[in-house]
Protein backbone atom coordinates (compact mmCIF):
# COMPACT_ATOMS: atom_id res chain seq x y z
CA UNK A 1 0.00 0.00 0.00
CA UNK A 2 2.78 2.56 1.00
CA UNK A 3 4.58 1.55 -2.30
CA UNK A 4 1.30 2.59 -4.59
CA UNK A 5 1.59 6.12 -2.61
CA UNK A 6 4.46 6.73 -3.81
CA UNK A 7 3.90 5.37 -7.53
CA UNK A 8 1.17 7.35 -7.24
CA UNK A 9 2.44 10.93 -5.83
CA UNK A 10 5.65 10.37 -8.10
CA UNK A 11 2.95 10.01 -11.57
CA UNK A 12 1.13 13.74 -10.07
CA UNK A 13 4.43 15.05 -9.47
CA UNK A 14 5.71 14.47 -12.76
CA UNK A 15 2.28 15.21 -14.59
CA UNK A 16 1.92 18.78 -12.82
CA UNK A 17 5.71 19.48 -13.64
CA UNK A 18 5.47 18.66 -17.48
CA UNK A 19 2.45 20.42 -17.67
CA UNK A 20 3.06 23.81 -16.49
CA UNK A 21 2.93 25.75 -19.46
CA UNK A 22 6.26 27.97 -19.80
CA UNK A 23 5.99 31.43 -19.15
CA UNK A 24 8.43 34.52 -18.98
CA UNK A 25 9.67 36.01 -15.76
CA UNK A 26 6.96 38.62 -14.50
CA UNK A 27 9.88 40.65 -13.52
CA UNK A 28 12.32 41.14 -16.28
CA UNK A 29 14.62 43.00 -18.35
CA UNK A 30 15.86 41.92 -22.00
CA UNK A 31 16.34 42.84 -25.35
CA UNK A 32 15.43 41.56 -28.94
CA UNK A 33 16.36 42.31 -32.69
CA UNK A 34 20.09 42.22 -31.36
CA UNK A 35 19.83 44.69 -28.46
CA UNK A 36 17.80 47.59 -30.99
CA UNK A 37 14.68 46.62 -28.70
CA UNK A 38 14.57 46.41 -24.78
CA UNK A 39 11.83 45.32 -22.26
CA UNK A 40 11.35 46.41 -18.84
CA UNK A 41 8.34 44.51 -17.73
CA UNK A 42 7.26 44.38 -14.20
CA UNK A 43 3.90 42.51 -13.90
CA UNK A 44 3.93 42.50 -10.52
CA UNK A 45 3.26 46.44 -9.92
CA UNK A 46 2.06 46.68 -13.11
CA UNK A 47 4.40 48.63 -15.18
CA UNK A 48 6.54 48.54 -18.23
CA UNK A 49 8.69 50.09 -20.46
CA UNK A 50 10.24 49.73 -24.29
CA UNK A 51 12.23 51.25 -26.86
CA UNK A 52 10.10 49.30 -29.28
CA UNK A 53 9.14 51.71 -31.70
CA UNK A 54 12.15 53.68 -31.69
CA UNK A 55 10.96 56.22 -28.97
CA UNK A 56 10.78 55.65 -25.19
CA UNK A 57 7.64 54.01 -23.99
CA UNK A 58 5.91 53.44 -20.04
CA UNK A 59 2.73 52.37 -19.24
CA UNK A 60 1.77 52.52 -15.32
CA UNK A 61 -1.60 51.61 -13.58
CA UNK A 62 -1.21 54.27 -11.63
CA UNK A 63 1.03 56.81 -13.51
CA UNK A 64 3.88 59.09 -11.74
CA UNK A 65 2.81 62.73 -11.87
CA UNK A 66 -0.76 62.51 -12.41
CA UNK A 67 -2.46 64.98 -10.90
CA UNK A 68 -5.24 63.50 -8.08
CA UNK A 69 -9.40 63.03 -9.39
CA UNK A 70 -8.28 62.63 -13.08
CA UNK A 71 -8.85 59.89 -15.35
CA UNK A 72 -5.00 59.62 -15.59
CA UNK A 73 -4.68 58.84 -12.32
CA UNK A 74 -7.31 56.09 -11.91
CA UNK A 75 -6.78 54.31 -15.19
CA UNK A 76 -3.86 53.13 -17.17
CA UNK A 77 -1.95 55.29 -19.54
CA UNK A 78 0.53 54.70 -21.97
CA UNK A 79 3.12 57.76 -22.89
CA UNK A 80 5.44 57.74 -25.56
CA UNK A 81 8.28 60.14 -25.71
CA UNK A 82 11.02 61.76 -28.16
CA UNK A 83 8.69 62.22 -30.75
CA UNK A 84 9.37 64.48 -33.67
CA UNK A 85 10.46 67.73 -32.21
CA UNK A 86 11.24 65.79 -28.65
CA UNK A 87 7.24 65.81 -28.62
CA UNK A 88 5.25 63.21 -26.53
CA UNK A 89 1.53 62.00 -26.96
CA UNK A 90 -0.15 59.83 -24.06
CA UNK A 91 -3.62 57.67 -24.17
CA UNK A 92 -5.48 56.43 -21.16
CA UNK A 93 -6.99 53.36 -20.89
CA UNK A 94 -10.99 53.84 -19.80
CA UNK A 95 -14.32 53.86 -21.06
CA UNK A 96 -14.04 57.37 -23.18
CA UNK A 97 -9.97 56.55 -24.16
CA UNK A 98 -8.04 53.81 -25.50
CA UNK A 99 -5.05 54.79 -27.00
CA UNK A 100 -4.31 54.29 -31.17
CA UNK A 101 -1.18 53.24 -30.70
CA UNK A 102 0.50 50.34 -28.55
CA UNK A 103 3.88 49.47 -28.62
CA UNK A 104 3.48 46.89 -26.06
CA UNK A 105 2.47 43.37 -26.31
CA UNK A 106 -0.98 43.32 -28.16
CA UNK A 107 -2.75 41.17 -25.46
CA UNK A 108 -2.29 43.73 -22.95
CA UNK A 109 -4.43 46.13 -24.51
CA UNK A 110 -8.15 45.41 -24.99
CA UNK A 111 -8.44 48.47 -26.55
CA UNK A 112 -10.45 50.87 -23.64
CA UNK A 113 -8.79 48.44 -21.05
CA UNK A 114 -5.61 47.05 -20.32
CA UNK A 115 -3.20 45.11 -18.12
CA UNK A 116 -0.04 44.10 -18.04
CA UNK A 117 0.32 40.27 -18.14
CA UNK A 118 3.34 37.97 -19.29
CA UNK A 119 4.91 38.51 -22.11
CA UNK A 120 4.14 35.61 -24.02
CA UNK A 121 0.10 35.06 -25.16
CA UNK A 122 0.20 31.55 -25.35
CA UNK A 123 -3.02 29.79 -27.27
CA UNK A 124 -1.84 26.59 -27.44
CA UNK A 125 -1.11 23.44 -24.76
CA UNK A 126 2.77 23.46 -24.66
CA UNK A 127 4.43 20.04 -24.09
CA UNK A 128 8.27 19.74 -22.64
CA UNK A 129 10.25 17.55 -24.81
CA UNK A 130 11.54 14.19 -23.70
CA UNK A 131 14.70 15.14 -25.98
CA UNK A 132 15.48 18.35 -24.49
CA UNK A 133 19.64 18.97 -24.46
CA UNK A 134 21.69 18.83 -21.47
CA UNK A 135 22.00 22.81 -21.77
CA UNK A 136 18.32 23.56 -22.97
CA UNK A 137 14.75 22.91 -22.07
CA UNK A 138 12.53 22.86 -24.84
CA UNK A 139 9.06 23.21 -25.40
CA UNK A 140 6.48 23.01 -28.49
CA UNK A 141 2.63 23.38 -29.07
CA UNK A 142 0.34 20.76 -29.62
CA UNK A 143 -0.78 21.97 -32.79
CA UNK A 144 0.95 21.97 -36.12
CA UNK A 145 1.68 24.89 -38.41
CA UNK A 146 2.34 25.12 -42.20
CA UNK A 147 4.30 27.65 -43.89
CA UNK A 148 3.77 28.99 -47.27
CA UNK A 149 7.23 27.19 -47.80
CA UNK A 150 6.33 24.22 -47.34
CA UNK A 151 8.23 24.16 -44.07
CA UNK A 152 5.58 22.12 -41.05
CA UNK A 153 6.99 22.55 -37.10
CA UNK A 154 4.62 22.86 -34.39
CA UNK A 155 3.17 26.58 -34.21
CA UNK A 156 5.26 27.63 -31.37
CA UNK A 157 8.58 26.47 -29.75
CA UNK A 158 10.56 27.90 -26.99
CA UNK A 159 13.94 26.81 -25.72
CA UNK A 160 15.11 28.08 -21.92
CA UNK A 161 18.06 27.52 -20.41
CA UNK A 162 18.44 24.35 -18.50
CA UNK A 163 16.21 23.52 -15.22
CA UNK A 164 15.79 27.70 -14.94
CA UNK A 165 12.90 30.48 -16.13
CA UNK A 166 15.26 32.07 -18.31
CA UNK A 167 14.21 32.04 -22.35
CA UNK A 168 16.47 31.71 -25.14
CA UNK A 169 14.66 32.14 -28.18
CA UNK A 170 10.99 31.04 -29.30
CA UNK A 171 9.12 30.12 -32.93
CA UNK A 172 6.69 31.02 -33.89
CA UNK A 173 4.36 30.83 -37.14
CA UNK A 174 3.59 35.10 -38.69
CA UNK A 175 2.55 36.77 -41.69
CA UNK A 176 4.93 38.39 -43.35
CA UNK A 177 4.36 40.51 -46.73
CA UNK A 178 1.18 38.04 -47.46
CA UNK A 179 2.92 34.65 -46.45
CA UNK A 180 2.86 32.87 -43.66
CA UNK A 181 6.34 32.00 -41.88
CA UNK A 182 8.17 30.54 -39.39
CA UNK A 183 10.08 33.49 -37.43
CA UNK A 184 12.72 32.52 -34.38
CA UNK A 185 12.91 35.57 -32.21
CA UNK A 186 16.66 35.82 -29.81
CA UNK A 187 16.17 37.02 -26.29
CA UNK A 188 19.26 38.72 -24.05
CA UNK A 189 17.90 38.44 -20.89
CA UNK A 190 19.69 41.47 -18.61
CA UNK A 191 18.17 40.90 -15.67
CA UNK A 192 15.30 38.57 -13.68
CA UNK A 193 13.62 40.29 -10.32
CA UNK A 194 12.01 43.82 -10.14
CA UNK A 195 13.32 46.01 -12.78
CA UNK A 196 16.06 48.52 -12.02
CA UNK A 197 14.00 52.30 -11.31
CA UNK A 198 16.55 53.85 -13.75
CA UNK A 199 14.21 52.46 -16.89
CA UNK A 200 11.36 54.02 -15.83
CA UNK A 201 13.06 57.90 -14.20
CA UNK A 202 13.03 59.66 -17.19
CA UNK A 203 9.06 59.59 -17.68
CA UNK A 204 8.66 63.74 -17.51
CA UNK A 205 7.23 65.50 -14.41
CA UNK A 206 5.32 67.70 -16.69
CA UNK A 207 4.24 65.38 -19.28
CA UNK A 208 0.29 65.61 -18.09
CA UNK A 209 0.24 69.41 -19.55
CA UNK A 210 3.17 68.88 -21.71
CA UNK A 211 2.16 66.18 -23.84
CA UNK A 212 -0.06 65.45 -26.18
CA UNK A 213 -3.45 63.39 -25.33
CA UNK A 214 -4.03 61.60 -28.07
CA UNK A 215 -7.96 61.31 -27.38
CA UNK A 216 -8.84 64.89 -26.69
CA UNK A 217 -10.00 65.63 -29.99
CA UNK A 218 -13.39 66.94 -31.27
CA UNK A 219 -16.29 64.78 -32.72
CA UNK A 220 -18.69 66.32 -35.63
CA UNK A 221 -21.96 64.62 -36.77
CA UNK A 222 -20.45 65.18 -40.59
CA UNK A 223 -17.43 64.14 -42.23
CA UNK A 224 -17.71 66.62 -44.89
CA UNK A 225 -20.73 68.33 -45.22
CA UNK A 226 -21.99 69.93 -48.66
CA UNK A 227 -23.64 72.97 -48.47
CA UNK A 228 -25.45 74.49 -52.29
CA UNK A 229 -26.04 78.11 -51.78
CA UNK A 230 -27.98 80.25 -49.56
CA UNK A 231 -28.06 76.42 -47.72
CA UNK A 232 -27.72 76.00 -44.50
CA UNK A 233 -26.41 72.90 -42.65
CA UNK A 234 -26.46 72.29 -38.78
CA UNK A 235 -23.12 70.33 -37.49
CA UNK A 236 -23.23 68.79 -34.05
CA UNK A 237 -20.21 69.47 -32.39
CA UNK A 238 -19.11 67.86 -28.83
CA UNK A 239 -16.07 65.95 -27.57
CA UNK A 240 -14.57 62.04 -27.49
CA UNK A 241 -13.11 62.45 -23.78
CA UNK A 242 -13.83 64.87 -21.14
CA UNK A 243 -11.57 67.92 -21.26
CA UNK A 244 -8.60 68.01 -18.10
CA UNK A 245 -8.75 69.48 -14.72
CA UNK A 246 -6.43 72.49 -15.36
CA UNK A 247 -5.97 74.12 -11.71
CA UNK A 248 -9.11 73.03 -10.84
CA UNK A 249 -11.48 74.06 -14.04
CA UNK A 250 -12.22 71.50 -16.32
CA UNK A 251 -13.73 73.93 -19.14
CA UNK A 252 -12.73 73.88 -22.72
CA UNK A 253 -13.90 77.14 -25.05
CA UNK A 254 -13.85 76.48 -28.94
CA UNK A 255 -13.63 79.10 -30.56
CA UNK A 256 -15.05 79.25 -34.31
CA UNK A 257 -13.19 82.83 -35.69
CA UNK A 258 -10.66 81.49 -38.51
CA UNK A 259 -10.63 79.37 -41.35
CA UNK A 260 -8.50 78.59 -44.41
CA UNK A 261 -10.35 78.86 -48.23
CA UNK A 262 -12.94 80.62 -49.44
CA UNK A 263 -13.20 82.39 -45.81
CA UNK A 264 -16.56 85.09 -47.09
CA UNK A 265 -18.03 81.83 -48.64
CA UNK A 266 -19.56 80.50 -45.51
CA UNK A 267 -20.74 82.38 -42.10
CA UNK A 268 -21.71 80.40 -38.95
CA UNK A 269 -22.78 80.54 -35.78
CA UNK A 270 -22.50 81.14 -32.75
CA UNK A 271 -18.58 82.12 -32.71
CA UNK A 272 -17.63 79.85 -29.80
CA UNK A 273 -18.97 76.72 -27.54
CA UNK A 274 -18.01 75.10 -24.57
CA UNK A 275 -17.71 72.12 -23.11
CA UNK A 276 -16.67 70.57 -19.31
CA UNK A 277 -16.60 67.02 -18.08
CA UNK A 278 -20.18 67.04 -17.42
CA UNK A 279 -21.43 67.88 -20.98
CA UNK A 280 -18.67 67.07 -23.17
CA UNK A 281 -20.31 64.34 -25.31
CA UNK A 282 -23.56 65.84 -25.51
CA UNK A 283 -23.84 67.82 -29.54
CA UNK A 284 -24.00 71.78 -29.65
CA UNK A 285 -24.81 72.72 -32.76
CA UNK A 286 -23.19 74.75 -35.10
CA UNK A 287 -25.06 76.45 -37.71
CA UNK A 288 -23.39 76.99 -41.47
CA UNK A 289 -24.88 78.65 -43.94
CA UNK A 290 -23.26 79.40 -47.37
CA UNK A 291 -23.86 82.65 -49.22
CA UNK A 292 -20.97 82.74 -52.14
CA UNK A 293 -20.31 79.69 -54.38
CA UNK A 294 -16.79 78.82 -54.76
CA UNK A 295 -14.76 76.25 -56.29
CA UNK A 296 -12.36 75.45 -53.48
CA UNK A 297 -13.54 73.97 -50.43
CA UNK A 298 -13.77 75.83 -46.90
CA UNK A 299 -12.00 74.28 -43.80
CA UNK A 300 -13.12 76.19 -40.63
CA UNK A 301 -10.36 76.08 -37.74
CA UNK A 302 -11.40 75.67 -34.06
CA UNK A 303 -8.73 77.76 -31.49
CA UNK A 304 -9.15 76.36 -27.62
CA UNK A 305 -8.80 77.60 -24.75
CA UNK A 306 -8.18 75.40 -21.73
CA UNK A 307 -9.09 71.98 -21.23
CA UNK A 308 -5.57 70.68 -21.67
CA UNK A 309 -6.06 70.54 -25.40
CA UNK A 310 -2.58 71.80 -27.36
CA UNK A 311 -2.05 75.75 -28.05
CA UNK A 312 -2.33 74.93 -31.83
CA UNK A 313 -5.56 73.25 -33.35
CA UNK A 314 -4.29 69.90 -34.81
CA UNK A 315 -5.38 69.09 -38.43
CA UNK A 316 -7.52 66.83 -37.04
CA UNK A 317 -9.81 69.21 -35.49
CA UNK A 318 -10.68 71.31 -38.21
CA UNK A 319 -13.80 71.17 -40.10
CA UNK A 320 -14.69 70.99 -44.19
CA UNK A 321 -17.18 72.47 -46.32
CA UNK A 322 -17.55 71.47 -50.28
Amino acid sequence: MHRFFQVLLLFFYCYFVDSAQPYFPSQVVFTLNGGQTLYAIDEVNQRAFTTSGGSPSYVFQHFPYAPSDTPQSKYYVQLVTGLYNDSCAYGTYWKYGGNPYNYFPLHWDNQTSFQITNYLDLNYKMIHSANSSDFEDYWYSNEICHADDGETNPCFQIYFQKDTEIPLRSTTITVRGFRQVFRTTEYQIISIGKPDDKYFNSIPKDWYTKCEDVMLKVAYSYDTPVIALHQTKIVGVSLFTPPHRINGNDTVTIQWKSCDGCCDCLIWTPKELSFNSQNFNQEQNLTVTRVKESSTDTSIIPNFIGGGFPPETPSLNTINFV
